[in-house]
């Protein structure tokens, strides 16, 4: 073979394997567009949802078999609520009475309230046969998912043991099943071969699953999750991503507050380097998460995003920095041009030439500009977003601390305070690296504050940062930094009064220190 063949044979061997890999992630970005396009109305599914349920609550008279169809309503959308109706059937007949212990059940693993589950599971007497496989599987994932949480190593042994007895109990009850209907569980039968490590059996099964399923129902959500941990097991990462997507964007369709999947996907586009995306749903997720009142998730989700959260700050300064340089060159060739043209004044072809150049230059020195303004608007927004998350979350924390009864829930507020008013304090002045100094500056020299040891910036300073990245309103700031607004309108009044010059344009010209970044 010659060489010009050889070269020939090679690349058309390259070229057939590229192909379907570029194929597969222009497909995986059309996905995860299709996805930020969705989260983006998820209002809108949402209060579809919402509409739907309160149409439920107001048919009289109240049956059991309502209450149960409310009660699945709620479960996949908020916990509290599901548990109130659910609550409700314990005291009703069979099988409503069953319906509702194993409803608790699966809710008290999904929100992580694993001793409240199985505290739940001493109400069943004896389970229906209708019931058993939806029983064992929900049992089984509840010690599964403990185990998996649990930081006990004796209690994280013994319920690993609980969920294997279940997976046991759940296939020999299937395979019973099988025996006496003469047909074949799909589901099941796909659990059976991802337990003999038949991937592609599984595979073929969760197919013909996913094929039975109406494509806009939240199973599909679930059973595409499914593909996606048996295309981890499979080691395609590609695929396994794409089903994930396609799992998340079903949820948000249906407007599934418990999901798994959005979290993940957020996890993978930080793994990417997509950070943009990635912070876009990770705060999609820890607001389901939040939502939903599912505590383990919450925790799980709001350690990534904040992670996601400070990475993106990274990046975005940056870019910051990538464009102040370019801005500086600019200015450098400018500069130069200027000069060139002083020297050759005299040459009115030359000067004409170059006149056109500056034009061009100031057009180019006009954009990045822009740019680099537009850079700093979007570091406003994520900073004002980033207070938002966190304040609601110190909020929900001490409200969840209360309610489980914690002892000093004033404490935990406390502590998560100070740790969230070092993270603002940080975060603003590495974009407004002088602010101290540029405050104080407008303050007469009896009226000027000092940080306390250990801090970078008093309250008063806080209040007026955030003025100066446009929020105005003292309720929203009082808020945002956990004060009353009387509070927050008293530090104004008091900080305007040791002005130098005109207090009443006191704000404005705090407002203009922003402009000099």
């Amino acid at each position: 073979m010659n060489t010009k063949l050889k070269i020939s044979v090679w690349i058309v061997c390259i070229s057939i394997l590229y192909t379907p890999l570029h194929a597969a992630q222009n497909t995986l970005d059309s996905l995860l567009t299709v996805y930020a396009e969705e989260v983006a109305h998820t209002n809108d599914y949402l209060a579809v949802r919402q509409a739907r349920i309160d149409s439920l609550c107001h048919i009289t008279p109240r049956t059991p078999d309502l209450t149960l169809a409310i009660a699945r309503e709620y479960q996949s959308y908020q916990s509290d609520s599901a548990r109130i109706y659910y609550a409700r059937l314990l005291n009703e007949a069979e099988p409503y009475r069953t319906h509702a212990i194993v409803g608790l059940v699966e809710l008290h693993a999904a929100t992580g309230r694993y001793e409240d589950g199985i505290a739940t599971m001493q109400l069943m007497d004896s389970i229906l046969p209708s019931f058993r496989l939806r029983w064992y599987e929900a049992v089984r994932r509840l010690y599964s998912d403990g185990a998996l949480w649990s930081t006990v190593p004796p209690l994280k042994e013994e319920w690993q043991h609980e969920a294997q007895k279940y997976q046991s109990m759940l296939m020999n009850a299937w395979r019973e099943k099988v025996d006496e209907e003469q047909e074949m569980d799909l589901l099941l039968a796909q659990y059976s071969a991802m337990e003999n490590g038949e991937l592609q059996i599984a595979l073929d099964y969760n197919q013909q699953l996913l094929a039975k399923i109406d494509p806009k129902a939240h199973e599909y959500a679930i059973k595409a999750y499914e593909r996606a941990i048996l295309y981890e097991q499979a080691g395609d990462e590609i695929k396994r991503r794409e089903w994930l997507v396609r799992s998340a964007i079903q949820d948000v369709r249906c407007a599934v507050t418990d999901n798994g999947s959005s979290w993940l996907v957020a996890k993978d586009c930080h793994e990417e380097g997509d950070l943009s995306r990635a912070y876009l749903f990770s705060n999609y997720s820890l607001t389901n998460a939040s939502f939903f009142n599912a505590p383990t998730r919450f925790n799980q989700t709001f350690t990534l995003g904040h992670t996601i959260a400070t990475d993106y700050e990274q990046q975005l300064n940056d870019s910051s920095l990538r464009l102040g340089i370019a801005l500086l060159c600019l200015v450098i060739l400018l500069v130069a041009v200027v000069l060139s043209t002083i020297y050759t004044l005299r040459n009115n072809k030359r000067l004409h030439i170059l006149n056109k150049e500056i034009t061009a230059m100031n057009e180019e020195f006009e954009v990045t500009n822009r740019q680099l303004k537009e850079a700093n608007m979007v570091k406003e927004q994520y900073i004002c977003r980033y207070l938002e998350v966190y304040s609601d979350y110190i909020r929900r924390l001490v409200a969840m601390a209360r309610k489980a009864g914690e002892k000093d829930p004033d404490g935990i507020k406390s502590k998560e305070m100070a740790h969230f008013y070092r993270s603002f304090d940080d975060t603003f002045l590495s974009i407004y690296v002088t602010f101290v100094q540029d405050f104080n500056a407008l303050l007469k020299p009896e009226a000027q504050l000092m940080p306390k040891k250990g801090e970078r910036m008093t309250v008063e300073m806080r209040i007026f940062a955030l003025i100066l990245l446009g929020i105005d309103n003292s309720a929203k700031i009082g808020e945002l930094l956990c004060y009353s607004p009387n509070t927050i309108s008293n530090y104004r009044v008091r900080v305007k009064n040791g002005a130098l010059g005109d207090r009443d344009t006191f704000e404005d010209r705090v407002r203009a220190i922003g402009a000099l970044y």
